[in-house]
């Protein structure tokens, strides 16, 4: 089912909900059912529908107002925001219409005790929506000088409208200036920062700042690609391709996303995606490929004048429909600007591939690599493709500038290879090592947008299973280092798939299956994380790689804690000791037999950080039922005995876990504090601490842990307090809980 079936049927959905609701009689049932019914109308493509549920809310709330809770009243008056934006969003709702929606919220603002800022800010996009530059002004004075308060949007959304303001006076370093704590990540919301990486677009590229211009459209429009409500963000996008010579990347855009000529229920927005579209389609044709095939809207075949005359013509008749309406002439004069507008470069690289030119000269130059290795200017574009990914290959990057020059060669690889005579085949080869020399330089952002381009022209029996393995893998690091953990567990589950294919990675395919389990942990989906590390498990016992295998049984259990509960955890934990105590004891080499039995120190570790999840706190007398803090003691006792045992197993595996030892004995400490037994504290401390000092120290790790000490012997100024024993996802003998 596609985005906009899924769509309708939430509506459905919503819709039914309201009726069975209605049907019961309970009037605080039906408020939160309609509640949620202007909700999926506002945001699901459908505002033309907003105001019908909402009208309803009101009358309901002026005959009782007993009958909604203190949020459903908050709700109710935040919707107001919801439905001016909506009413505006339409050229068929008169403009009295919209004028009367935002009096009837300034009245409902003010009886209800909430500060007008909202009611300015609603009215500022009015005035700009109409083109009145001086209500706009007096709008905006009137919202800066209002209080913040329940009603106020947050902070994200208003660093937004400051932006606007000053794009809007033609300030663009003042408007990059007021978007900088929604663009830096200090603030955001369900809208942002996806709406003002597109609108710092092209103020970005205008003020020479084009690498981070590059950085937040290809940020930028993976966030908003699926959103329903994202057509103007993506239409701002193209528009971006349009004007940085980018036009086969912004052809891609349209490709991908062809259910916009369609969704036309809310029209300002779809006026956006218009515009967009049309400037495109006049840049192709003015270079030129007039006449070459488009993505238009489905059922029809279009060429790139073709679709430039829809485009135009149906972005034109759309804003005549809103200056009707409105009684200006501003959306349309917007329109045409935006449509007319000149490109601001002849090329920025996008993730440093660069389209084949779609008329090539047939004997056109090798791009100048830095290395003086052209070809002869007679050969063919595949044996210049072929040379510069072969050249790139056999360089390594480095901070002697090899990294850059493998990286220009691999985009003149794809670059020749999409010619005429070219290659696929190559041309997918020479982006997929592109998109993994971004990866391994961290430049996440550029490589995510290569390697999500390159991954459906990898194909099954053309391509090897180590190349698709490879594509997924590094797409799923660059996912994680962008904070995206669910894409990136989907990115590792298809490169263990796909590892599965050839006959010698079977080693890789485990590896694979437990870094998707990772990071959906990090994704919060604990009882998915566990399924995908009883996977690995198997992965790992079929191998024989026993601690492997005792480290996901061990993080299974933590995941198994937040999903199913206590008691199942303790399942899995103690299967983790039995499996770890087996190998270790069956283990006769080294260094194998060492490593289990590092690990069967860790594995007392963790089961002594889970005895104490069972307690609801430190044992403190003064805390609770006499019955709670025998169960405190009784876990902590537990614990402190785990802990007594990882120490005599570490102790005697000598220089492999001194990095475990130590950390190990502080928590054995700590427990003792803890459950008042302060002098055998103070004398683990004191000769911890010792030890510790007669140790080099060269990363200063060591300092903080001897300090910690002092205090548990009573050297420092003030004595610890029983809180102070960290939680279990602060492990001083791992990482944490999840640690692998």
């Amino acid at each position: 089912m596609g985005p906009q079936g899924a769509t309708r049927n939430l509506h459905a959905h919503a819709e039914a909900l309201t009726d069975e609701a209605a049907a019961t009689g309970d009037r605080p049932t039906l408020v939160a059912a309609l509640t949620h019914l202007v909700h999926s109308y506002s945001f699901g493509g459908e505002s033309t529908r907003t105001s019908v549920p909402f009208l309803r809310l009101l009358r309901m709330y002026d005959e009782d107002p007993a009958d909604f809770g203190e949020d459903d009243v908050h709700r109710l008056h935040w919707m107001f925001k919801w439905v001016v934006a909506d009413a505006r969003q339409q050229p068929d709702v008169p403009l009295p219409e919209v004028e009367g929606w935002l009096a009837r919220m300034r009245r409902g603002y003010r009886t209800a005790g909430y500060s007008q800022r909202a009611v300015y800010g609603a009215e500022f996009r009015l005035a700009r929506h109409v083109g009145d530059a001086a209500r706009a002004a007096r709008a905006y004075a009137a919202w800066t000088a209002a209080a913040r308060d329940a009603m106020a949007d947050c902070l994200a959304c208003e660093y937004a409208t400051e932006g606007l303001r000053q794009l809007d006076l033609g300030d663009d370093r003042a408007a990059l200036d007021g978007w900088e704590p929604v663009l830096s990540g200090t603030h955001g919301c369900h809208r942002e920062p996806h709406e003002t990486l597109a609108r710092s677009l092209l103020p970005l590229v205008r003020t020479g700042r084009t690498d981070q211009a590059r950085a937040h459209h290809l940020r930028g429009y993976r966030l908003v690609r699926s959103g329903e409500a994202c057509g103007p963000a993506i239409g701002l996008h193209v528009e971006f391709c349009a004007l940085t010579g980018n036009e086969p990347h912004g052809l891609r855009i349209l490709a991908e996303q062809d259910r916009r000529w369609t969704e036309t229920g809310d029209p300002l927005d779809h006026l956006e995606w218009l515009v967009g579209a049309a400037l495109l389609m006049r840049r192709a044709v003015e270079t030129g490929h007039g006449e070459r095939p488009a993505p238009g809207p489905p059922g029809g075949t279009w060429t790139a004048a073709a679709l430039l005359d829809h485009a135009r013509e149906s972005a034109l008749d759309l804003a005549a429909r809103f200056d009707r309406r409105n009684g200006t002439t501003a959306v349309s004069d917007r329109a045409r600007a935006r449509m007319a507008a000149a490109p601001l470069m002849a090329e920025l690289p996008l993730g440093g591939t660069r389209p084949p030119s779609p008329t090539p000269h047939p004997h056109a130059p090798v791009p100048d690599s830095g290395l003086g290795l052209a070809p002869d200017s007679s050969s063919s574009p595949l044996d210049r493709a072929r040379l510069c990914l072969a050249l790139a290959q056999s360089l390594t990057p480095s901070d002697d500038g090899s990294g850059p020059r493998a990286e220009r060669l691999l985009t003149d690889a794809a670059y020749f290879a999409g010619l005429p005579g070219g290659s696929p085949h190559v041309s997918a080869l020479a982006r997929l090592r592109l998109g993994g020399l971004h990866c391994e330089a961290g430049r996440h952002e550029e490589a995510a947008a290569v390697l999500e381009s390159v991954l459906p022209d990898l194909k099954d029996g053309i391509h090897s299973a180590d190349d698709r393995t490879r594509a997924h893998t590094w797409l799923a690091r660059s996912y994680l280092h962008t904070r995206q953990p669910a894409l990136a567990a989907a990115e590792f589950k298809r490169a263990a798939e796909t590892a599965r294919d050839s006959p010698d990675a079977r080693h890789e395919e485990a590896s694979l299956t437990q870094r998707a389990a990772q990071a959906l942990s990090l994704a919060g989906q604990p009882a998915e994380a566990a399924r995908t590390y009883e996977r690995a498990e198997e992965l790992w016992r079929a191998l024989g790689e026993h601690g492997a295998l005792v480290r996901a049984l061990r993080a299974r259990a933590w995941e198994t804690l937040t999903a199913h509960g206590l008691a199942a955890a303790d399942t899995v934990m103690t299967e983790a000791l039995d499996t770890n105590r087996h190998h270790a004891e069956e283990t006769e080499q080294d260094p194998e037999r060492t490593e289990l039995h590092v690990e069967l120190g860790r594995t007392h570790v963790q089961l002594a950080r889970l005895a104490m999840e069972h307690a609801d706190g430190p044992p403190l007398v003064e805390w609770g039922t006499h019955e709670q803090y025998a169960a405190n003691v009784r876990a902590f006792d537990t614990a402190l005995g785990h802990t007594e045992q990882a120490i005599e197993t570490l102790r005697a595996c000598g220089g492999p876990a001194l990095a475990d030892l130590h950390p190990t004995e502080l928590l054995a400490a700590r427990l003792e504090f803890v459950l008042g037994r302060h002098e055998r504290a103070a004398s683990r401390a004191r000769g911890l601490a010792a030890a510790v000092r007669e140790r080099p120290d060269p990363d200063g790790t060591l300092a903080p842990l001897a300090a910690e000490c002092d205090l548990l012997a009573g050297a420092g100024p003030t004595r610890p307090q029983p809180e102070a024993v960290p939680p279990r996802t602060a492990s001083p003998a791992t990482p944490g809980p999840h640690a692998r």
